[in-house]
């Protein structure tokens, strides 16, 4: 992984972290992100100036899209959602895979069940672990 795509991740982490202390649910809205024309067009894809933007310039774009499917709740661990948001952009980079493809094969709740590990081992061990758990194909050396 380069600089530029954790940099891209990071940009991932704080739009979820941004849509929860907006209230959102999290599963909801990263499913729905991830499913996003918007998402398709501006992060799976070599560049965008979105991939740099702040979490509010994003949301202009993303809530339009998406805010009918989001349920609202109260939301207190805004570290878990940046968390899921940054590990599913990860997964992005080291697979075959479209952010649509990939919130299909790997549920959320299978990657925020991995915070925990990955503080101790570190995201690109957690990243092969999911990979290798859900069988998918992916890039050893871009880990």
């Amino acid at each position: 992984m380069d600089r530029i795509e954790l940099k891209i991740c990071g940009t991932q982490k704080r739009i979820y972290k941004y849509a929860a202390k907006l209230g959102y649910s999290i599963e909801d809205f990263s499913n729905a992100f991830l499913k996003s024309e918007f998402c398709a067009e501006a992060f799976d894809t070599e560049y965008s100036r979105y991939q740099f933007e702040t979490p509010i310039e994003c949301m202009d774009f993303i809530l339009p899209e998406i805010e009918g499917k989001l349920k609202k709740c109260d939301v207190s661990d805004f570290d878990l959602a940046g968390y899921v948001g940054f590990i599913y952009r990860y997964l992005y980079y080291v697979t075959p895979y479209s952010s649509s493809e990939l919130v299909d094969k790997v549920p959320f709740e299978s990657i925020a069940r991995t915070v925990d590990s990955s503080l101790i081992s570190g995201e690109e061990i957690v990243v092969d672990d999911i990979c290798r758990e859900f069988g998918l194909e992916y890039y050893p050396d871009k880990l």
